[in-house]
């Protein structure tokens, strides 16, 4: 049995398009990812980069990346984010994608001490969730990779990376 889903309209962003320095632009994936979001629900006429520039100041990040924790902060400005619990993550996430909320995903080998492992997709990254799919007893999301100089949609094998993912769902409100 298989089954899919994804959410349509969400544009992606490239975390390399940032009006910032060479370093801020390679961290910048969790507020391209915090764009990409924001604006499926209200979208911005601002240049990408400098849409871009404004997310990555106001979540503070900086070189290093972006924690669920300042994504969680900046993200209330415009909704209620919230963090889905690893033990019910992959049916919180289809949840989300089956009621058309795209979903930000942070791939974290380094905080979650799997250092020496080989097999995960990212080290340290945040993407898009749009969408899932099921085959067999395979689990699959389907996201915006805002590192690649086009919009791309990956498909990434869940159980696999699961033990460094974290998710933030994000539910809008409109707060005008």
């Amino acid at each position: 049995m298989s089954s899919r889903n994804i959410i349509r309209h969400v544009q992606g962003f490239n975390q390399y398009e940032a009006e910032l320095s060479g370093r801020g632009r390679k961290s910048a994936c969790g507020p391209a990812t915090m764009a990409t979001i924001i604006n499926y629900y209200r979208p911005s006429k601002e240049q990408h980069s400098k849409w871009l520039r404004k997310w990555y100041k106001e979540s503070k990040a900086n070189w290093l990346g972006l924690s669920a924790k300042k994504m969680i902060r900046s993200l209330s400005v415009y909704g209620t984010p919230s963090k889905i619990p690893s033990k019910r993550m992959w049916s919180e996430y289809r949840k989300e994608i089956d009621h058309g909320r795209p979903v930000g995903i942070k791939f974290d080998q380094w905080f979650s001490f799997k250092w020496f492992s080989t097999h995960y997709r990212y080290r340290y990254h945040w993407v898009t969730g749009i969408g899932y799919e099921e085959q067999d007893e395979k689990r699959y999301l389907l996201v915006l990779d805002n590192g690649t100089k086009k919009e791309v949609i990956r498909k990434i094998d869940f159980t696999q990376n699961a033990p460094i993912l974290s998710m933030i769902a994000f539910h809008h409100q409109d707060k005008s």
